[in-house]
């Protein structure tokens, strides 16, 4: 039997997650769901569309799983909110791993998001609710934390570390044996060949430390 299923998040983001989970996965989407203020309708993609802060009473977390479809927004910290509320509420928040997937992984927690043709190297270890776009390449006995983004074709070399809320730009690159720490962003095409202060930005050909940019 199918599990069933509430969307968070009335986006295109949201229908695409539908679509993967629905063609890929022992998944049923039976709603959507999305803070009140932005509740538009009862209805949303030709499902149910429910106001969060009531949708345990529609969709009780003893009967129904979540999938939070949420970007990187504020460096990841609205999808983090919502995981840890969702959370809070009882749901088991759903992981969705594109079948093209090359996975090698030793560990891998809840509500991540891995598309196609992702490698998941040897050994690495993944945390929760990271989003790892298409191409993406996270290399032997890697570790990625929580609340991370990997944009199109972004690459870490072996052993390294990110820490949680990073956000990777499309083509970016980090060498292995390197840790990112707490809120690093790398920019599209961006190399990076040192370990990184929370909340640096690494841009190609120079990198800028915003130190105490704790509202980015």
């Amino acid at each position: 039997m199918k599990r069933k299923c509430v969307i968070f998040g009335t986006t295109d983001f949201g229908k695409m997650l539908r679509y993967y989970f629905e063609k890929y996965a022992d998944v049923q989407i039976v709603a959507y769901t999305v803070d009140k203020a932005y509740l538009e309708s009862d209805t949303y993609d030709g499902l149910p569309a429910v106001a969060y802060e009531e949708v345990e009473k529609a969709y009780p977390p003893t009967e129904y799983t979540m999938v939070i479809a949420l970007g990187y927004k504020k460096m990841n910290q609205i999808r983090q909110q919502k995981f840890e509320d969702a959370k809070r509420k009882g749901y088991r928040i759903e992981n969705f791993v594109h079948p093209s997937v090359v996975d090698e992984s030793v560990a891998m927690g809840e509500g991540n998001i891995i598309l196609e043709h992702v490698i998941l190297a040897y050994g690495t270890k993944i945390g929760n609710s990271n989003i790892i776009w298409n191409g993406s390449q996270i290399s032997h006995e890697s570790q990625v934390g929580d609340y991370n983004f990997f944009s199109v074709d972004s690459v870490i070399a072996g052993k390294t570390v990110v820490k949680n809320n990073c956000f990777l730009g499309i083509n970016s690159t980090v060498l292995g044996n390197r840790t990112l720490e707490y809120a690093t962003l790398v920019g599209a095409g961006a190399f990076v060949k040192e370990n990184t202060e929370p909340y640096s930005v690494y841009v190609p050909a120079r990198s800028i430390c915003l130190e105490n940019k704790k509202s980015t």
